[in-house]
């Protein structure tokens, strides 16, 4: 076959696929429009479990809503291992001071990270109001399956079987990560990253992002940025966590288990940007586990502040310390989407900060608290699909810089 009839088929096979991803797309707009009553009453009563009263209401910059929450009436609450607590609104880590960062003088920070006028009211927190389009995404959110956690060897085993896969095969979710590989002697308290911010291109059913992970058997733990229409409504740039024990699984605050605690950070609030070539932005995210009482903090800024906690006592193995760590770049788009979800700065990474996805001073904690540079510790490079996406480890001593890890794809070339 000549290269323009490949061409040509190509393009057929792509108008294809655009036209049956029209009409499912039709299909779904429909299906909002003709939910039954029963499914409607389900939703409502969804809508009044996750929508806990509000003191006080916040308008985002883009017309989201974030009710301040009583601190005793947030949904974590309603876990069943959360019915007899002592937490308090004053809570803060009992940790050790974290490493300074020496900022270096072409990065920017995301200032925006608090809420207007200084956010809720004391003892109140914000928590993002949830509409019945949420929840009716979700509904496609949740066919993702564990939305942010690596495969396992079997799933390795799968992808490597039909080496380099095209772009009508890609699909599922994609990794470019540096881990630390899990081990039962690890005894991990934590581990942080400054992770770059970015907007990649994306496109319906897809999302992408950046994160740090902890893991110890089934439990794990996630903070990052993230790109997720389905999540969101939105393609802005955001922030998150994630949280899997057992048979739960969800981001922010979807299902109860983390114990927000800071008045004007949300957890899911817009964050600035990179811009391709520059100017670029990071932003310090940790996950730290108190000593004092086995909770695992999330603190994030130039301040390391404190923004809430998992309590020890909802895990059955994260209870105890992490035995695993994962620091990188994550995409998912549907099997035989022929577009290509972005990871990172959108290129393969190739040691440029103004372009690549990074994670400098990459640390994780021991169980004397100490925090350790990857240096440390073995540590191994995985690419769920190298053809589209890859992950170098840099350890460097340097101070700006540190353990840098550097990810991103897909398959374009710098211009």
């Amino acid at each position: 076959m000549s290269h323009q009839k490949l061409l040509l088929h190509l393009r057929a096979i792509l108008q294809i696929l655009l036209a049956i991803s029209l009409v499912l797309n039709y299909a779904e707009i429909e299906a909002r429009h003709s939910l039954s009553e029963a499914e409607d009453l389900e939703l409502e009563r969804q809508l009044k479990l996750l929508n806990k009263p509000a003191i006080k209401t916040i308008k985002g910059k883009y017309g989201e809503v974030y009710d301040c929450v009583d601190f005793y009436k947030q949904l974590a609450f309603d876990h069943p291992q959360l019915k007899n607590h002592n937490f308090h609104p004053e809570m803060k880590p009992t940790l050790h001071t974290l490493q300074g960062d020496d900022t270096s003088s072409n990065v920017n920070r995301p200032f925006n990270i608090e809420l207007e006028g200084r956010g809720c009211p004391t003892r109140t927190v914000p928590i993002k109001r949830i509409t019945k389009d949420d929840l009716i995404r979700q509904i496609h959110l949740s066919q993702v399956g564990d939305a942010n956690d690596s495969p396992d060897d079997d799933d390795i085993k799968f992808s490597l079987s039909y080496g380099t896969r095209n772009e009508i095969t890609l699909g599922g979710l994609e990794f470019a990560t540096v881990q630390i590989p899990d081990n039962p002697t690890n005894k991990l308290a934590g581990a942080g990253a400054i992770l770059s911010l970015h907007n990649p291109q994306i496109y319906e059913h897809q999302f992408t992002g950046g994160f740090i992970k902890v893991q110890n058997g089934i439990d794990n733990i996630q903070v990052g940025w993230i790109v997720n229409p389905d999540l969101y409504g939105d393609n802005r740039t955001r922030s998150y966590i994630y949280l899997k024990t057992g048979k739960s699984a969800c981001f922010n605050t979807r299902c109860p288990g983390f114990v927000h605690v800071n008045s004007a950070i949300p957890l899911d609030g817009e964050l600035l940007s990179s811009t391709y070539g520059g100017p670029i932005y990071d932003i310090p995210m940790y996950i730290a586990r108190d000593a004092s009482n086995g909770n695992w903090w999330f603190r994030i800024g130039s301040n390391y502040t404190g923004v809430g906690f998992w309590p020890a006592k909802i895990f059955t193995k994260l209870n105890g310390f992490a035995t695993s760590a994962e620091y990188g770049g994550v995409a998912h788009s549907n099997r035989g989407d022929p577009d290509i979800p972005s990871m990172g700065g959108g290129y393969l990474p190739a040691g440029n900060l103004t372009k690549d996805g990074y994670c400098r001073k990459s640390i994780f904690i021991n169980d004397k608290n100490q925090m350790k540079s990857l240096i440390d510790i073995p540590v191994k490079l995985y690419a769920s699909n190298p053809h589209w996406y890859k992950v170098a480890d840099s350890p460097d001593s340097k101070d700006i810089f540190g353990n840098l890890v550097l990810y991103g794809g897909p398959l374009y070339e710098y211009s």
